[in-house]
């Protein structure tokens, strides 16, 4: 395995930072000290804490984007893929709730075109919406109301399992059940 980088020390820290103290209370003085280094290095990788938390979310989009690769299986039903792609993205968020901090983040503030992106759908996913749109004959408006609720499904489920994993496996399979009952209304 690949040493981690100075760099990407600073990512996962930032990302502890944001979920111990929220945006406003981020301090870049406390993520350097986390990663024991001087209060200046930040700086070396970054210009100041809007590029920083930008970066965090690409971090955590590309670390998406290698497990849904192997994840996503476009060979069943496209209800079906949507439910197994969400149960899925909820395993990821509660083996990495430091991510969780980036991608629900709800506090304004930070003008970075990666901030948009924090809870944005993937490139995979929204094909996926469309072909369901297209095969379910749903105008926009009704698209838009199944993603929320799907989306809604999938965060509130990362949130209440969090990294509790008694009935993880249980949960993750009502979780399926539920988003594809909603597909199929």
């Amino acid at each position: 395995m690949a040493e981690i980088t100075t760099r990407e020390k600073l990512i996962l820290a930032g990302m502890d930072e944001i979920r111990a103290y929220g945006l406003r209370g981020f301090s870049l003085r406390r993520v350097a000290a986390s990663c024991g280094i001087s209060c200046a290095a930040p700086y070396k990788h970054f210009t100041g804490k809007q590029e920083l938390f930008g970066e965090m979310v690409v971090y955590v989009n590309d670390k998406w984007r290698e497990r849904q690769r192997t994840s996503l299986n476009i060979k069943q039903p496209v209800e079906r893929a949507i439910a197994d792609l969400a149960a899925d993205y909820v395993d990821f968020l509660c083996e990495n709730p430091h991510f969780k901090a980036v991608l629900m983040i709800k506090e304004t503030g930070l003008d970075s075109p990666a901030t948009a992106n924090a809870a944005g759908l993937s490139v995979p996913v929204k094909r996926l919406f469309i072909v369901y749109g297209r095969k379910r004959g749903l105008d926009r408006e009704e698209l838009r109301s199944r993603i929320f609720i799907v989306r809604s499904l999938i965060y509130g489920s990362a949130i209440i399992l969090g990294t509790d994993q008694e009935l993880h496996d249980e949960r993750i399979e009502r979780l399926r059940s539920a988003i594809l009952s909603a597909l199929e209304r």
